[in-house]
């Protein structure tokens, strides 16, 4: 089944594309300029070519970096670890208001277009807790590692009542934007199904794996006219809203492609 993450702030922890390495003897001279001018005593340097930039990462005063550059040597992406006792007061204020007590394990600030957003990541009681926060401790996304015993039980009531095989697999708990969702996952007649409720216990969203004796006929049709020569390699029902999708995984031996039906076939998104 294919993962789906209810998640609409756009990180840069990242660079989310895959790059080429390169020796920096093979970088241009006013790209390597400008980054030596910016970080003379960086050590362990190592460059790759992503999308016509330049990303580097180094070490400097035992932390770790990665810069982003244009073909100018103009500053992109800044990501950076940080020591527990650089991060502002007002973030640690916004962390405690949530967790009393924890341990960092880890901390970087993210710099892009005049903007810093910064990631701080712990344990508590063995359970995953990651921050995400502008430099004001402005909170912008929560994200907790649940436990089955931790999920509301009116939640787990409304899976039980449905599905009374539902075997628990993981959970998380996320806000954003000052609204809380819980996504649950989990197996029922060893088919992965994951749930989305609300801060109310509202389900939100479900999506389950699919048998292919469980795709609708009028989808099969829709696939064997439209799609010749491809084979069902996943399929998943998702309810949204009262609307039901059906996220097929088609392949061929050169070729993949995801295409989402309604009930009736007809074809609504293709990626």
């Amino acid at each position: 089944m294919k993962k789906i993450v209810f998640l609409t702030l756009v990180t840069f922890i990242a660079v989310c594309t895959y790059g080429q390495d390169i020796d920096q003897k093979n970088v241009p001279a006013v790209i390597v300029n400008a980054f030596q001018l910016k970080y003379a005593n960086a050590n362990d340097v190592d460059w790759e070519l992503r999308e016509g930039n330049y990303q580097v990462e180094f070490e400097l005063n035992k932390k770790d970096h990665r810069v982003l550059l244009d073909h100018k040597g103009k500053i992109l992406k800044h990501r950076q670890e940080l020591w527990e006792s650089e991060i502002p007061l007002a973030l640690i204020e916004t962390v405690r208001s949530k967790c009393k007590y924890f341990d960092l394990d880890n901390a970087v600030v993210n710099e892009e277009g005049g903007k810093a957003v910064y990631y701080i990541s712990f344990e508590v009681n063995n359970r995953d807790c990651k921050f995400w926060m502008d430099e004001r401790g402005r909170l912008l996304l929560y994200r907790q590692e649940l436990r089955e015993n931790d999920i509301p039980a009116g939640i787990q009531t409304a899976i039980k009542n449905k599905y009374a095989s539902f075997d628990f697999d993981d959970g998380e708990l996320s806000e954003e934007a000052g609204k809380v969702m819980y996504n649950i996952d989990g197996e029922v007649n060893d088919k992965d199904h994951s749930f989305w409720f609300d801060g109310k216990g509202k389900l939100v969203k479900h999506h389950q794996d699919l048998r292919d004796s469980e795709i609708p006929l009028p989808v099969i049709t829709a696939i064997s006219s439209l799609y010749a020569g491809f084979e069902i390699r996943d399929a998943d029902r998702i309810e949204e809203g009262g609307i039901i999708i059906y996220d097929m995984e088609l392949r061929t031996s050169k070729e993949r492609i995801n295409v989402k039906f309604d009930p009736t076939g007809k074809v609504v998104e293709i990626s």
